[in-house]
């Protein structure tokens, strides 16, 4: 079976790409990335290549660019399934640069090439507007920055397209939390950026609050899907949110991790984001969800904040 990852060197990218290789399933993989310098090599020379049962082509594609998607898919498609995990991720870019990120976040072309193939594509919990917390699947969205537009505007495009042979699904996901990426050098988690306070006076949000998820959690809603169409079996398309049980703040996230590796917590202030001025890019502040739908379509019930810190940083 032929499988397509895009964003292949993004955090959650490099846990599935992981996750892929120790399928006990021959799968032959084409993990796309855009920039991250060294990643192919990283894969490569990963031992578990050399142990794995499945093939996997690392190739540098820029879904902007129709030459370089159009000889990317002449030289490897078609495929079975596509795990759309590319983003242009960082809200302020996206803020500053609105054209670059509704073409990276919402590639008509590239799309238009995968009609005939299942696309499983991670959106985002920001689609929400976050003043009635906690949102389920059928809530409306109220996009407030440019990414969540851009965001949006991929749902529409998978979702409303009526020359799709073949489903699509959008994971509306909460922040994604829990260990390094295993291929090199990826953007830690904000949970690691709580490990690097210590002992440095921060300031965190008591009023921002998301469903946070557990990365291990969100690799398994994707090998659900996977596995559905290995087996031959139709997939439910449409939008799922994907966060965890608990609705937490970031505060509550650094006092946590604080707790968990036993340093004080004193240089840690709280504050509320919804008493000051915003210069930079508008947030929604709880955009906490349901996630039950998901759940239980893929047979888990995904991990507390605790047991993803101890994942995160284990202490045996």
């Amino acid at each position: 079976m032929k499988v397509l990852l895009t964003g292949a060197s993004g955090y959650l990218g490099q846990h599935f790409l992981h996750g892929l290789l120790q399928q006990p399933e021959q799968l032959d993989v084409y993990a796309t990335y855009r920039s991250l310098e060294g990643f192919d090599d990283s894969v490569l020379s990963h031992p578990l290549i050399q142990d794995s049962r499945s093939n996997v082509i690392v190739h540098k594609l820029d879904l902007t660019d129709q030459n370089d998607v159009d000889s990317f898919f002449h030289l490897h498609g078609p495929f079975d399934v596509c795990f759309h995990l590319a983003a242009l991720a960082s809200p302020q870019v996206c803020q500053q640069n609105p054209s670059r990120a509704h073409a990276a976040n919402a590639p008509r072309y590239f799309f238009r090439q995968l009609r005939d193939t299942a696309v499983i594509a991670l959106s985002t919990d920001q689609v929400y507007c976050g003043t009635k917390a906690p949102y389920c699947e059928e809530s409306p969205t109220g996009p407030l920055n440019v990414y969540a537009q851009s965001k949006c505007e991929m749902e529409h495009i998978l979702l409303g397209d009526d020359a799709r042979s073949q489903p699509a699904v959008c994971l509306r996901s909460s922040i994604i939390l829990g260990p390094d990426g295993p291929f090199g050098k990826s953007h830690g988690t904000f949970l690691h950026f709580c490990k690097s306070r210590e002992g440095k006076e921060t300031t965190f949000y008591i009023d921002e609050c998301r469903s946070v998820i557990n990365v291990f959690d969100v690799c398994h809603s994707l090998m659900h899907f996977l596995n559905t169409v290995q087996n031959k079996k139709d997939i439910t398309g449409g939008v799922y949110n994907m966060g965890g049980p608990e609705r937490v703040s970031r505060m509550t996230m650094a006092l946590a991790v604080a707790k968990h590796l036993n340093f004080s917590d004193s240089c840690f202030i709280p504050t509320e984001k919804s008493k000051q001025v915003q210069n930079g890019v508008p947030s929604p502040l709880d955009i906490s969800m349901t996630s039950e739908k998901l759940q239980e379509l893929v047979g888990r019930k995904f991990k507390i904040l605790s047991e993803t810190i101890e994942d995160t940083f284990p202490q045996n």
